[in-house]
């Protein structure tokens, strides 16, 4: 059964004027799980189609949505910086109505649910991060991204051309995939058709140009993390060029109460490019009782 089929679609108007399409699944009271995707041209479901079952089969409730800008969901009229996408994840937490969940994000969907977590610790059970944002000083190649960001022309001129190329899809996968048995014909169909969406490439590209500063990321929550005193599980791939893994291993000692699991010969992408070890590691954690 297709995991859409076992998911209810949804959508909302938040108090502030963005529309948000989301997948709700699972008994209404059971442990909520939310799941946050990452940028470029991501959203729920390409992120979380291989973790929705596994969550689902375990007894959890879980929601993922696609935040504005990406997916199915509408921009904003506000440009898309990390305060506003905190701001939209605790509009839905009032709208489902949720007291406590488990946060999961990758990437930049990792650094949304740092930045929750420390504006509403009461309102976290846990925390995952996966390949994750806001853990960095810097980014690979730090002054040549800054300056090819700032020239938005041959960010879109770069877009354009990708836009119509399988090929591309499936080469921008290989630096995040790094299992030969991940990159399915399939998941290359699912990049590739949403690539065909310029939307969430504008937004991503406006939420690069706030987080790119010449001197460094905007974004750099490693001094407030010993502020977290919740269970914290960082699942990181050896081969991650986006965040190397020498940032998860810097950052999981500044929390209270974390571990750092690395899966070897993996890259940014773990969920998706070793799904069931992911799974089992996620499912694991989320039962642990009071620790990381």
């Amino acid at each position: 059964m297709p995991v859409e089929d076992r998911l209810d679609k949804e959508g909302v108007t938040l108090p502030g004027g963005a529309t948000i399409r989301y997948f709700v699944g699972g008994d209404s009271d059971s442990a909520p799980v939310v799941l946050l995707h990452g940028g470029g041209t991501d959203h729920a479901m390409l992120s979380w189609r291989d973790t929705i079952p596994a969550l689902l089969d375990a007894g959890y409730r879980v929601y993922a949505a696609n935040q504005p800008g990406y997916g199915d969901s509408p921009a904003d009229t506000k440009p898309s910086t990390m305060e506003t996408l905190i701001g939209y994840l605790a509009a839905l937490m009032d709208h489902w109505q949720i007291e406590k969940a488990a946060l999961v994000g990758v990437s930049m969907g990792g650094g949304m649910a740092i930045g929750y977590t420390l504006a509403h610790p009461g309102r976290v059970e846990r925390l995952v991060l996966v390949g994750s944002y806001g853990i960095q000083d810097r980014a690979p190649f730090h002054l040549l991204s800054y300056y090819m960001i700032k020239m938005q022309w041959l960010t879109d001129l770069l877009w354009s051309m990708a836009r119509g190329s399988r090929w591309a899809a499936r080469y921008s996968l290989r630096s995040i995939i790094r299992n030969p048995e991940s990159l399915t014909e399939s998941l290359v169909d699912e990049v590739f058709e949403a690539m065909q969406d310029p939307t969430s490439q504008r937004t991503f590209a406006q939420w690069q140009q706030d987080e790119m500063r010449r001197d460094g990321a905007k974004t750099n929550y490693v001094n407030r993390l010993s502020e977290i005193d919740v269970p914290v599980l960082m699942v990181h791939g050896s081969g991650d060029i986006l965040v190397p893994l020498k940032y998860a291993q810097q950052a999981v000692g500044h929390f209270k109460n974390a571990r750092l699991e690395v899966i070897e010969n993996a890259g940014h992408w773990t969920q998706r490019d070793t799904p069931a070890r992911f799974n089992q590691l996620l499912l694991g954690f989320l039962s642990r009782p009071g620790s990381a």
